[in-house]
């Protein structure tokens, strides 16, 4: 997938893309966190909703 892909693509294929991401940034830790922030804009209402399901899915929840 490449980011052009981004705007079309399904939450299933999305979904691998997003965990592979979010486990790299795990990886590199405080530099990956500061790298992310630094291209995040205030008010990313998109960025602060899904960045709020991540944190539910983090905490075991959304589970089928």
């Amino acid at each position: 997938m490449t980011i052009s892909d981004l705007d079309t693509a399904t939450p299933a294929q999305l979904a691998p893309v997003l965990l592979a991401a979010l486990q790299r940034l795990g990886q590199l830790g405080r530099s990956g966190a500061v790298a992310l922030a630094a291209i995040v804009e205030d008010n990313d209402t998109d960025f602060d909703e899904a960045a709020s399901w991540v944190g539910d899915v983090a905490d075991g929840g959304l589970r089928d």
